[in-house]
């Protein structure tokens, strides 16, 4: 994950600042670093938890740091993402090709079971995040 943090920083000239702790943590921290940001880029999908009410530019809620969310992916499916990331040759982090298919905190993430497959000498493998048929299993591998 490291390697990919770093990779992205240097491919697209983003400054990257890392904070333990929730997204709120992360955006409180954010708006004391750089109060003159007025948006947040997110990378919510309609499937994300406690996502259903949000539209593709909204304020964040009541209580949180104040910023308009850009949520352009917002109504794509898991599939619309690997098509997009793997048409155009996007990288993504090497996790996604060991079996993972939701990253979250090194605590709460694991290989997903719905990739699991034994392979031709006995030896349990995970096949690739884009080759998960059932969308809805994408986060079978968080706890």
């Amino acid at each position: 994950m490291e390697r990919f943090l770093q990779d992205t920083v240097k491919r697209y000239s983003v400054e990257l600042f890392s904070v333990e702790g929730s997204i709120l943590e992360a955006l409180t921290e954010l708006q004391q670093r750089r109060p003159e940001l007025q948006a947040v880029l997110m990378g919510t999908r309609r499937t994300d938890p406690y996502s259903r009410s949000l539209t593709p530019l909204c304020p964040t809620d009541p209580g949180w740091p104040s910023y308009m969310r850009v949520s352009p992916l917002l109504d794509w499916s898991y599939h619309d993402i690997w098509d997009f990331l793997r048409t155009l040759y996007v990288p993504y982090c090497v996790l996604y090709d060991k079996g993972y298919t939701s990253l979250g905190s090194m605590e709460n993430t694991s290989k997903n079971p719905g990739l699991r497959f034994i392979d031709e000498r006995g030896v349990v493998r995970y096949r690739p995040a884009y080759q998960l048929e059932n969308e809805e299993e994408e986060r079978n591998s968080r706890k």
